[in-house]
C-alpha cells in the first residue's frame, strides 16, 4: 500500500498548475471514454475526464515502450468502480486511428491488459 501512496505523490508531482485553462486535444477511446481531455506540457500529461468516461483522470509522460515503434503516453489512472490501479498506452503523437492499451495491475506487481482499440482525436 506505501508503493500506491508514494506512486501516487509521484503521479501527483506531474500535473502541473493552470490545467484549467489550458486547451489540449480531446481522445474518444470507446466504451471506456467518449471523451478524454489529454494536456500535454513538454513531455509531461494530464488528463481529465468530460463526458461518459469509466476513467478518473490520468497523470503519466510521453516515452519510448521498449518493444513498440515510435513514443508512447505512459499515464496512471483510476476506474471508477474499480479497486485496482491501472495504466494507459497511448500512440503519440496523437492522430486520428492511433493505438490504446489498458492494463490492470494485478498481484505481485505484475499487469495484464485489460482492453486496448484505436482512438480519434477532436480538437
Amino acid at each position: 500500500m506505501r508503493k500506491c501512496a508514494i506512486i501516487a505523490a509521484a503521479a501527483a508531482a506531474l500535473t502541473m498548475s493552470g490545467t484549467a485553462e489550458a486547451k489540449g486535444p480531446v481522445l474518444n477511446l470507446g466504451d471506456i471514454c467518449k471523451s478524454l481531455l489529454l494536456i500535454v506540457d513538454h513531455a509531461r500529461v494530464s488528463g481529465y475526464p468530460i463526458e461518459h468516461c469509466q476513467i478518473d483522470s490520468v497523470v503519466g509522460a510521453i516515452g519510448k515502450v521498449t518493444g513498440t515503434e515510435g513514443r508512447s503516453i505512459i499515464g496512471g489512472l483510476e476506474m471508477r468502480g474499480h479497486r485496482r490501479p491501472y495504466l494507459i498506452e497511448i500512440s503519440y503523437p496523437m492522430v486520428d486511428g492511433g493505438t490504446w492499451r489498458l492494463y490492470v495491475a494485478t498481484h505481485q506487481y505484475k499487469s495484464k491488459l485489460y482492453r486496448q482499440g484505436t482512438y480519434t482525436v477532436r480538437d
